[in-house]
């Protein structure tokens, strides 16, 4: 999400340990609760993209497919996203801030399932 308006933050890697992994859910968890004040734009990836969300190498795919939708979801009215696999697996969180700046997160394979649930409760409440 390299867009001029956007602002990439959030875990750079999973840490295997407890406390590394609790500290990771509790920001995603913090995220989602800022979310939570907003209608959600939910964009699904199709197949060949989330395939490539996770790839490492030459080209770092989040970052342009997150910068697209972004663009495309601009509209003065979304002011929060959450990026699915074509699985059903949140792959990214971003937010708009007040000054118009967008502020994403991503979500590491490891957590996405517990991301999800956390979705789903914050969507109920």
């Amino acid at each position: 999400m390299s867009d001029d308006k956007s602002n990439r933050t959030g875990p750079k890697a999973y840490s295997s340990d407890v406390v590394g992994k609790e500290e990771i859910l509790k920001e995603l968890r913090d995220f989602v609760t800022l979310m939570g004040n907003h209608e959600w734009a939910i964009i699904t990836l199709d197949d060949m993209q989330s395939v490539h969300w996770d790839e490492e190498g030459d080209i770092d795919y989040q970052d342009q497919y997150g910068g697209e939708i972004i663009k495309q979801v601009d509209d003065g009215d979304t002011y929060a996203i959450v990026i699915h696999n074509v699985w059903g697996l949140p792959v990214a969180l971003a937010s708009k801030n007040e000054d118009g700046t967008w502020q994403g997160i991503g979500v590491v394979e490891k957590l996405r399932e517990s991301v999800a649930q956390m979705l789903i409760e914050q969507d109920q409440s």
